[in-house]
């Protein structure tokens, strides 16, 4: 926060990826989640004084969610901010807390359980129930849209598609954190081919985030929104995310050109390789290609395991995972970060964060 000299540091985080567990109830899965947050940022419980959810009703099929999910997230007798959007806006609120001086240290943890109902049925029913429900669009559908226009103007791309989606399967394998079990079938509109959808998980993503110093420092935030009405948005453009992503670099006084390393949020492969274009890491047309650069994604991806609202948070772990590992300067290794996170009706809201090692 500008003027105000305090800076958020972020002390710990946690995935957990599973599909259908019999063995917990979702809120097992998140006790557990933010447990193994605690337990990596070496934090007790006590010390926390403030938390930040990133939560949907329709999502967890329970309507006023917090009130039987919360507690196991830490937030019985603290301060709660609830959100119904992406994990990464509930990380910018958490940071935000922290340099206006109004906690210490918080917990932000953000969770989507798939394999409990139908996620395009939700989906749907998070559109305009007058002007655009009766289509029957989910977010899937306009990702379509958007490969759809992006194939009018650049061709079929079928090679860089192919291996595009073979270099996120092969980080994807890699990534300790994603999904190991069969999560079943995808839901995948054309031209979107097998494959290029998201990988449907149950996930839990937590983060401790505290004044004190730490190894990883938020050097910038930005938010961005778009048209509500999905046909007046130029889905090539994803001006939320460029408008967000600009005001992050702003506040960390940076250039894309001093990032080493980007986890880049989409519900698809094209909706992540898309995303490039729009930010302007590779030309018009070269967004599949772009996608298989080594510091690009490198986790995965939504092939790793997807569930809105918790993937801008998964990816802000991501981001810091790598750049803990690399406190200790070497050759090569990136020393800052950028994560994005999409919000639900077809990304009409963005959020982008910072990071520097520190």
């Amino acid at each position: 926060m500008a003027g105000s000299g305090r800076q958020a540091h972020i002390h710990g985080a946690a995935i957990t990826t599973s599909w259908r567990d019999a063995s917990r109830s979702l809120t097992d899965l998140i006790f557990d989640g933010v447990s193994a947050a605690l337990a990596d940022a070496g934090t007790p419980i006590a010390a926390v004084d403030s938390v930040v959810l990133a939560a949907h009703d329709l999502i967890d099929g329970r309507s006023l969610s917090s009130m039987v999910t919360a507690p196991a997230a830490g937030a019985y007798l603290r301060d709660e901010i609830r959100l119904s959007e992406d994990g990464l806006a509930a990380a910018s609120f958490g940071a935000a807390r922290i340099e206006a001086g109004e906690s210490a240290v918080t917990i932000v943890a953000a969770w989507g359980r798939a394999s409990e109902g139908d996620p395009a049925a939700v989906s749907r029913a998070g559109f305009d129930p007058f002007l655009q429900q009766p289509f029957g669009l989910s977010d899937t559908e306009v990702s379509a849209f958007r490969l759809s226009r992006w194939m009018a103007r650049h061709g079929d791309a079928a090679e860089a598609r192919a291996e595009a989606a073979r270099s996120r399967r092969a980080r994807a394998a890699a990534n300790p954190a994603a999904l190991r079990a069969d999560s079943g079938a995808r839901h995948e509109s054309f031209p979107l081919r097998p494959g290029e959808g998201p990988r449907r998980a149950d996930v839990v993503a937590a983060m401790v985030i505290g004044a004190a110093p730490g190894a990883v420092r938020i050097a910038g935030v930005g938010h961005g929104t778009d048209a509500t009405a999905v046909g007046d948005r130029d889905l090539l453009a994803m001006p939320a995310l460029r408008t967000a992503t600009g005001a992050a670099l702003a506040a960390a006084g940076l250039t894309l050109g001093d990032i080493g390393l980007y986890e880049i949020d989409g519900m698809t492969l094209a909706d992540e390789a898309l995303a490039l274009e729009s930010l302007g890491l590779c030309p018009p047309g070269g967004g599949f290609r772009a996608l298989t650069a080594d510091h690009v994604n490198p986790s995965g991806g939504s092939e790793a395991g997807w569930c809105y609202p918790a993937m801008g948070l998964v990816r802000l772990i991501d981001c810091y995972t790598r750049l803990r590992a690399a406190a200790a300067p070497t050759a090569g290794t990136p020393r800052r970060a950028l994560a994005t996170g999409l919000g639900a009706g077809g990304a009409q809201t963005a959020t982008a964060m910072i990071l520097e090692a520190a």
